[in-house]
């Protein structure tokens, strides 16, 4: 009966044992899976105004701009500008010597009251059969020859006289009178400043939103004034090296503040009062092909490609992908997998 007690009670020890051990570890399994639930920051997207404005570098060009130089190869004796001058289209601004040419006009000159008199006399002749038709020709064909010779003349004197083709400013002159010039020789320059011209460049992808009219602010070095500008003109083609348009557009500048040749910063809105979905930048992991993030679903990461568009320096807008309330995962990137459980502290934006 002793033995048989001892046996008794051996079972029931170990059926205690054997059941505060399974309490135990279940009791213990749960900071188990708390510990392989991943705590990371997200937010909750909306949609947002896109309003940005682009900053480019431009550079302001003459919108009118020539060398004046000379077609011949003479003597100047008149300078008829000031420097820096306002000019008006057809102002003389240079006269060179023509002496010998204005010799040869008046030579010319007697030739033709003598042709003319001579084809008078030789057309009342022949109305009376005085004198064959091939003599009346001769005398019709030299006088348009001196008339001819005439016009070259006038057009060697007016080669002589260098007049402004527009209305501008005059730059800095760089002969003076009695000098010798040829056709390779500068005098001045002459640019119309006003309006002026803002030549700038925009990334291929931003075509769409560019228009002829679309106003945009500048500024230059050295003064805190904003200045407008208006697109008038687009290039007709893509420059291959940089994946950019040239964009050319006017501003006023009746004051003379502006000048050919300076650089410009350009503020330009390419997106007003679009609705779009912008996420941080550090929220996007690189793929060979795209890019990909992470939100939450049930509690549950999901990988998600994505398609993007604009871009700042800290935040991408998703044209494909997302939507909004889609709870985006911003941190924690390294660690997180497909499916794996996590808990997101959402921040504010």
């Amino acid at each position: 009966m002793v033995q048989y007690y001892r046996v008794i009670l051996l079972v029931t020890v170990t059926a205690f044992l054997f059941f505060s051990c399974g309490n135990n570890a279940k009791k213990s399994s749960g900071p188990g899976e708390s510990r392989n639930i991943l705590i990371v920051e997200g937010q909750v997207l909306t949609l947002k105004t896109l309003d940005f404005s682009n900053v480019y570098t431009g550079k302001l060009m003459a919108n009118e701009e020539i060398d004046i130089r000379p077609e011949i190869s003479a003597k100047v004796t008149g300078i008829y500008f000031k420097e820096g001058s306002t000019v008006s289209k057809g102002t003389m601004l240079v006269k060179m010597f023509d002496s010998d040419f204005q010799a040869n006009l008046r030579s010319n000159q007697l030739q033709i009251e003598l042709a003319q008199k001579e084809l008078d006399r030789k057309k009342e002749l022949y109305k009376f059969k005085g004198i064959s038709k091939e003599e009346l020709d001769i005398s019709e064909n030299n006088y348009n020859t001196l008339k001819a010779n005439q016009d070259l003349i006038k057009a060697q004197i007016s080669k002589t006289e260098l007049h402004a083709p527009f209305t501008g400013v005059v730059g800095l002159r760089m002969v003076s009178e009695g000098a010798f010039v040829s056709s390779t020789t500068i005098i001045t320059s002459l640019q119309q400043i006003d309006p002026i011209k803002v030549d700038f460049a925009v990334p291929e992808k931003f075509i769409s939103n560019l228009n002829i009219g679309k106003e945009f602010d500048f500024t230059i070095d050295g003064r805190d004034d904003q200045y407008k500008g208006k697109i008038y003109a687009l290039e007709s083609k893509i420059d291959p090296q940089t994946g950019s348009i040239r964009v050319r557009a006017l501003s006023p500048n009746s004051k003379r503040e502006l000048y050919p040749g300076s650089y410009s910063k350009i503020s330009l809105k390419l997106f007003p009062n679009k609705e779009v979905i912008m996420i941080p930048a550090k929220a996007t992991v690189p793929l060979m092909e795209g890019e990909q993030v992470f939100v939450v679903k049930r509690g549950k990461a999901k990988a998600i490609d994505i398609k993007t568009g604009y871009r700042t320096e800290r935040e991408i807008e998703v044209t494909n992908g997302l939507s909004a309330n889609d709870t985006l995962v911003t941190s924690g990137l390294l660690q997180i997998k497909e499916g794996m459980p996590v808990k997101v502290k959402i921040q504010n934006r």
